[in-house]
């Protein structure tokens, strides 16, 4: 009988041992980012210094995490207040959104979202000196029956500011991993937020094509950047909030910026400062914008701040910095591009997979499919 006790209780053991070793496991799979979200505690993994900018619904087939990047900024015509919300009284559509948090994070990648104030149904009212031309780049296309949001027509501040910081507080509530209205399934946080694209590219009356991004002055969207940041912090502290970054360093463009960093006080309502570097318009290695280009704009950038007192963590959320057909003249002008810009400051940089060979398809999946390597080589050394 006393035999029978002692097999019964070393069984028991057993299990008991077994079961603690299961459940430990089961623990760490469920929390392999290292966090629990739901704890107050929780912080998004923001190891990795780089990124890509791209279309969020070609991560399946890009997949650009086997480059080494670790932060994905989705292009823009999903975080749209008129997309999400198509009046007013209607309740905001998560669906397109969810799906890129999800995709995004399924593959271990960290995201900045680009978020737009736009909904035509607040702004009409403002008329013809809101509205881009019926040709604007950035409008709703179809194509080989997959189409893309984009931006609405009028691209001014909101007039309802209430109903548009419910919209942004609402995008920050569901992504902040609080354990508070969290998006279904959410890994963790999403914690970055950028306030528009590129509000330097001016509307052009003579011009009825190109790309506008907003209309308005520099001190309309110094005002646009107040008030999100406030309704951003009011719901999560913890969210960083990038400023929008110049198109690049012309004059035309700092011009701009320089109104916007006059603003008092302005320096308090984001915490990343923003730069862009496309490529160069031409091959002239003397053109102070190519030699801009060598660190990818980020001391130009940086000297712009310091103009205004102005100190903060910088990140170039689209880089490239192609002249010419050549290959390999290119990859080794980015490689010292990247170099420089992260010796000079730079804490992240997003590429945005312009082809390496100059095509003029230029962004294409195919063609950051086939030039990958070269990225993963730029990364690895970096890393």
């Amino acid at each position: 009988m006393k035999k029978i006790i002692i097999i019964i209780l070393s069984l028991s053991i057993a299990f008991l041992g077994l079961f603690l070793i299961y459940f430990q496991g089961v623990f760490k799979n469920n929390n392999r980012f290292g966090e629990d979200k739901n704890s107050s505690e929780a912080k998004v993994i923001i190891d990795g210094k780089f990124g890509f900018l791209r279309d969020a619904f070609n991560m399946q087939l890009e997949k650009i995490e086997e480059t080494g990047a670790t932060w994905f900024r989705p292009n823009f015509g999903y975080f749209v207040w008129g997309v999400m919300q198509k009046n007013e009284n209607y309740p905001i559509d998560f669906s397109k959104t969810d799906e890129i948090v999800s995709q995004a994070q399924k593959r271990g990648m960290n995201l900045s979202v680009t978020l737009f104030p736009y909904a035509d149904w607040d702004q009409k009212v403002n008329g013809d000196k809101c509205k881009v031309s019926a040709n604007d780049e950035m409008l709703p296309k179809s194509k080989g029956g997959f189409e893309t949001p984009g931006l609405p027509y009028y691209r001014c501040n909101p007039n309802d500011w209430t109903a548009y910081g419910k919209w942004l507080s609402a995008v920050v509530e569901r992504y902040d991993g609080d354990g508070k209205n969290d998006m279904p399934g959410l890994l963790f946080p999403v914690l970055y937020y950028e306030i528009g694209n590129e509000p330097d590219l001016a509307k052009d009356p003579l011009n009825d094509g190109g790309m506008v991004f907003y209309v308005g002055t520099p001190e309309n969207y110094a005002e646009l950047l107040q008030k999100s940041y406030t309704a951003i912090k009011s719901v999560n502290n913890d969210t960083q909030v990038l400023i929008a970054a110049p198109a690049g360093v012309q004059q035309d463009f700092i011009k701009f910026w320089e109104k916007v960093l006059a603003v008092p006080e302005i320096k308090n309502y984001f915490d990343i400062a923003n730069i862009h570097c496309i490529s160069a318009p031409n091959q002239d290695k003397n053109d102070p914008i190519s030699k801009s280009a060598e660190d990818l704009n980020v001391t130009a950038y940086k000297n712009l701040l310091a103009n205004y007192k102005i100190a903060k963590p910088i990140w170039v959320t689209e880089a490239e910095n192609v002249q010419g057909d050549n290959v390999a003249e290119n990859v080794a002008r980015l490689t010292s591009s990247v170099n420089n810009a992260l010796k000079n400051g730079a804490e992240k940089i997003f590429f945005t997979g312009a082809s390496f060979a100059n095509d003029p398809m230029r962004y294409t999946s195919e063609i950051l499919i086939s030039e990958k390597k070269y990225y993963k080589d730029i990364i690895l050394m970096f890393k």
